[in-house]
C-alpha cells in the first residue's frame, strides 16, 4: 500500500507515511492521543489522507486499538484500508445521480415548456370554438392555429421519446442511427458533419447502447457549451476496435475552469466506456477547441475496476 519495504519501515517515525504538511500537526495528535488513548472504529467519516514513498498522497480509513505490553508501555495496533478505488466509485456514482437528474429536468422542461403550453393553447382555442365566440373566419384561423400547437407537440414528444429510448438503434443499427443523431442535432446555426463507416455489427447490444450515448452526449456538450458552428463525429472499425470521434473548433475548456454540467457529462460518458470494457480521451485547451475519442474493443472482457490516476 506504501510502497516500502519492511527493513526500510521498521525504526522510522509513523510521520513518513503522513504527507509533509500535516506531519507536524499528527505528531502533536498522537501527544494527545498517548494521554488518553481509546479505540477509534474505521467508518467515523473523518477525511484521512496518507502518502506513499513516492510521495504520492491517496484517502485512506484508518483505526487505532489502543493497548498494553508487558512492560506497560502503551502499543497501538493501527489498520490502514486504502480508499482510492472506493472514492472513484463514490465519485462515478455521484455524477451519474446528476446526470440522470439533469436528464429527467431537461425532458420535463421541454415538455412543460413546448407540450404543456401547446395543449393550454389548444384548450383555449377549442373552448372559444364551441362556444361559437368567433366569427367565421375567425374560427378557421383558430382550427390552423390548433393544429399548428398539436404539431409543436408532437415534434416535443417525439424528441422526447427518442432521447430516452433511440429506436433506430434498435431497428437499424449503430451507423445509422449516429447518422440520425447528427442530422436532427444541427438546426439554428448549427451542423453536424459525419464520417460514419459500417462496422459490421461488430458490438453487443450493450456496447451499441453505450456508444450511442457517448457520441450523443459529446455532441450536446458542442452545440450547448462550445459556441462553434459545427462538430465533426467519424466512426469506424479498426481492426478488433471500434472507434468514435468527436471534434469541434469551439472554445475549449482547461479542467479549473470547468462547466459543473459539462463535468457531470464527461463523467457519465468515463462511466459508459468503463462499463463495456472501453477507453475515453477528453483533449480540450481554451480556445483550441475540443476532442473526445472513444475506443471500444469488439471483443471485450469483463470489466474491471479502473485504476486510479
Amino acid at each position: 500500500m506504501f510502497g516500502w519495504l519492511r527493513d526500510e519501515m521498521v525504526g522510522q517515525s509513523v510521520e513518513i507515511l503522513v504527507p509533509q504538511a500535516l506531519r507536524n500537526a499528527h505528531r502533536r495528535h498522537r501527544s494527545v492521543y498517548a494521554k488518553d488513548p481509546v479505540s477509534r472504529p474505521m467508518g467515523l467519516g473523518m477525511e484521512l489522507e496518507a502518502v506513499r514513498k513516492d510521495g504520492v498522497a491517496f484517502p485512506v480509513e484508518i483505526s487505532l486499538g489502543p493497548s498494553r505490553d508487558r512492560s506497560g508501555d502503551l502499543v497501538v495496533v493501527c489498520v490502514v484500508r486504502d480508499l482510492t478505488q472506493s472514492q472513484v466509485l463514490r465519485r462515478v456514482a455521484s455524477a451519474r445521480v446528476l446526470a440522470i437528474e439533469s436528464e429527467r429536468k431537461r425532458i420535463a422542461g421541454e415538455l412543460h415548456d413546448e407540450v404543456k403550453q401547446g395543449l393550454t393553447a389548444t384548450q383555449l382555442h377549442l373552448a372559444a370554438l364551441v362556444q361559437m365566440d368567433v366569427a367565421p373566419k375567425d374560427a378557421a384561423e383558430m382550427v390552423l392555429g390548433v393544429q399548428r400547437d398539436l404539431d409543436r407537440c408532437q415534434d416535443a414528444l417525439d424528441r422526447a421519446i427518442r432521447d430516452l429510448m433511440p429506436i433506430e438503434l434498435e431497428r437499424w443499427g449503430l451507423g445509422f442511427a449516429l447518422s440520425i443523431l447528427c442530422r436532427r442535432a444541427g438546426d439554428d446555426g448549427f451542423a453536424v458533419e459525419r464520417d460514419i463507416r459500417p462496422t459490421g455489427g461488430a458490438l453487443s447490444a450493450e456496447a451499441r447502447l453505450a456508444v450511442f450515448r457517448i457520441v450523443q452526449e459529446a455532441v450536446n456538450n458542442v452545440k450547448r457549451h462550445s459556441g462553434a458552428a459545427t462538430a465533426t463525429v467519424r466512426y469506424w472499425r479498426d481492426g478488433r476496435v471500434v472507434r468514435a470521434e468527436i471534434t469541434d473548433s469551439g472554445g475549449g475548456f482547461s479542467s479549473d475552469g470547468l462547466d459543473p454540467h459539462r463535468s457531470v457529462g464527461l463523467a457519465n460518458m468515463r462511466e459508459r466506456s468503463r462499463i463495456v470494457g472501453g477507453r475515453l480521451t477528453v483533449a480540450s485547451a481554451l480556445g483550441e477547441g475540443t476532442s473526445v475519442r472513444l475506443e471500444v474493443p469488439v471483443a471485450f472482457p469483463v470489466p474491471q475496476q479502473e485504476d486510479p490516476e
